[in-house]
Order: C-alpha cells, then sequence, then structure tokens
C-alpha cells in the first residue's frame, strides 16, 4: 500500500492527523470550523474510531463537492481497501482531482495507482477528470479553469500546451493568481504560428463563459 505522510493545499488550512490507525496512510485534517469543516473532522475521527464505512461516506460527499482535501482522504481509503473494496480506477480519479487542487502528496499517491492500471483504465480515469472539470466550469465555477489547464500539461499521455495556453489565457484574464506565469510558461512551448488562432479561441470561450469570481 502506497504510504503517504503528508498533504497541503492552497484553499483550506490542513494539518496531519498522527498515527492514526495502525497500518493505515496519514490523513489531511483541518482546523477551521464551519458546516464544511465539521464533516470532514466528523470523517477525520471516523478513520480514527476505524469507522471507515462512516469515513468513506462523508469524504465521499465532500470529494463529490470538489473538496480537494477530502478527495485525497477519499483516494487513500479507496487505495487501501477502507471502508469499501479496493477500487484503484476510483481511487485514482480522485487522486488526479485532488491533485489539481493543491495537495501535492496525491501526485505520489496517483503515480503509484498509474502504475499499476492499464492504459485503458487510465484513460477512462483521464476522461472522467476532464468532464468534472468541464462540469464544474460549465457551472461558473472559477478555481476549475486553472485545473483545467494543469490538466493539460499533467494529465494526459503527451501535454497539450495549446489548449493549456487557451485555459491560463482565461484564467489570468480573470485575474486568478499564479495564472499570468503559467500562461507564458505555456506559451513558450507553442508554435508563434498558432498564436492568434489560439487567442482568438480563447477570447470566444472567455466571453461565453459565465464564472463566479469570489
Amino acid at each position: 500500500m502506497i504510504d503517504l505522510t503528508k498533504a497541503q493545499t492552497g484553499f483550506r488550512a490542513l494539518l496531519l492527523a498522527s498515527a492514526m490507525v495502525a497500518g493505515t496512510p496519514s490523513f489531511a485534517d483541518s482546523h477551521s470550523i464551519d458546516a464544511s469543516d465539521a464533516t470532514f473532522n466528523e470523517a477525520v475521527k471516523a478513520v480514527k474510531d476505524k469507522d471507515f464505512r462512516h469515513a468513506m461516506t462523508l469524504f465521499t460527499l465532500q470529494a463529490e463537492n470538489h473538496q480537494h482535501d477530502a478527495q485525497y482522504n477519499l483516494a487513500l481509503l479507496l487505495e487501501a481497501g477502507k471502508g469499501a473494496p479496493q477500487d484503484f480506477v476510483s481511487a485514482l480519479d480522485w487522486a488526479w482531482s485532488a491533485q489539481l487542487g493543491g495537495i501535492t502528496d496525491a501526485e505520489e499517491l496517483a503515480d503509484g495507482l498509474a502504475d499499476i492500471l492499464p492504459e485503458g483504465a487510465i484513460a477512462a480515469v483521464r476522461e472522467s477528470v476532464a468532464n468534472r472539470l468541464q462540469a464544474r466550469i460549465d457551472a461558473g465555477d472559477a478555481a476549475a479553469i486553472p485545473q483545467f489547464a494543469a490538466y493539460q500539461l499533467t494529465m494526459l499521455e503527451e501535454p497539450n500546451y495549446e489548449t493549456a495556453y487557451i485555459w491560463y489565457s482565461i484564467a489570468a484574464a480573470l485575474g486568478l493568481k499564479g495564472t499570468l506565469e503559467a500562461r507564458d510558461d505555456a506559451r513558450e512551448n507553442v508554435e508563434d504560428e498558432r498564436i492568434i488562432e489560439l487567442q482568438a479561441e480563447a477570447g470566444t470561450i472567455y466571453e461565453s463563459l459565465n464564472i463566479n469570481i469570489d
């Protein structure tokens, strides 16, 4: 089983729950208390109490609400087979989503899972992650835009710099933190003769979006 000992995120203040259960990886924990965090902390307590089925239910609810620390913890449970039978495909799906959401150690978990899954299964997970991101964008979730751009560079068999440039350009236009640099980095890998066309496509998509900026 993959043993991870840390988790980081740019969206919520996290701690590591230390030595939670023998044979169980360390999980992301949370300090701040609101309705969402109370559910998260209840799930962490369920893991400590070895009530993995309850933890799985709670982390799934939050993971489906795009809470990336919960996605990471859900991936760990699915990889370990605690709270449900082992499911490496779903574990990779949530690990990649968590990675895109800023949980840095999710990358190690995802890499380990990808090493043991057949390419057909990995391709299906890629499609699932992309579809989830697109649905979030369609619903007006600004945070999904740079994640969709990052997906183009990190989750595909070969990086798609053109699509990444389009979506980082949109994210930069919306003023999302860190996306100017990411846009320019992607631009360096795009052929000059393609830039005008890609910029036009970015502009068309930008005008079609109804994005909520918090």
